[in-house]
């Protein structure tokens, strides 16, 4: 008799992996996650996961790859016509806490998660913020390599957005348009105090009209 698994593509197996693995990783620490555990939930065959991600770690990086790949969607939604590169920014501020919001449960554990967890965690889930950095720092015109001042200002930056975010979501009493104030202000500020601390750094002309001009220290 063929089951419904056996009629399964191996693409569909491929995600029902995945998405079993995510449900658990965003709930237990990565070191409490058997692959046994997910091939059950995933109601697949034990060896498909070495089939397809060799061990756990490869299965973990696939679950943060297709999360980064959500978050890219939804920072690069198309903003309002005519909206100026700050407006831009507002929006895909929205879309990300929209995002955020959808998936409440495996946020704070995926940021905390990454304190003190192995070098392969924390560096996926450092890939994952400053991929929506990098973003920014393209969308201002500014390509690699990235100068050090600015490359640690916007990791500081990141990292105070995921922070508001953790708050919003452990007290659910601030609202998502002062998030977004707060935050555009906060890279503002940084944008133009790392053009001071670092004169080699300069923006398009467009960029720096809106960005505003850096205030000597």
């Amino acid at each position: 008799m063929t089951t419904t698994n056996d009629r399964q593509a191996p693409v569909d197996r491929r995600q029902a992996i995945i998405d079993a693995a995510r449900g658990l990783f965003v709930t237990r620490p990565y070191d409490q996650v058997t692959t046994s555990e997910v091939a059950k939930r995933a109601g697949v065959a034990y060896g498909l996961i070495a089939h397809h991600f060799e061990h756990k770690r490869g299965l973990y990086l696939a679950v943060m790859n297709q999360i980064a790949l959500e978050i890219a969607a939804a920072q690069t939604s198309t903003p309002p016509p005519g909206a100026s590169l700050v407006d831009q920014l507002r929006h895909a501020l929205r879309c990300h806490i929209a995002y955020i919001d959808d998936h409440t449960e495996g946020f704070i554990p995926l940021m905390r998660g990454a304190l003190g967890a192995d070098p392969e965690h924390q560096a996926a889930v450092a890939n994952l913020r400053w991929a929506g950095a990098h973003r920014i720092l393209t969308a201002l015109g500014i390509g690699e390599p990235v100068p050090p001042a600015l490359r640690a200002a916007m990791h500081g930056w990141v990292g105070y957005l995921d922070e508001m975010l953790i708050d919003r979501i452990t007290h659910a009493d601030i609202d998502v348009e002062t998030i977004v104030e707060l935050v555009t202000e906060a890279l503002l500020t940084t944008l133009r105090t790392v053009a001071v601390i670092d004169p080699t750094i300069t923006y398009p002309a467009e960029a720096a009209r809106q960005i505003g001009t850096p205030r000597r220290i």
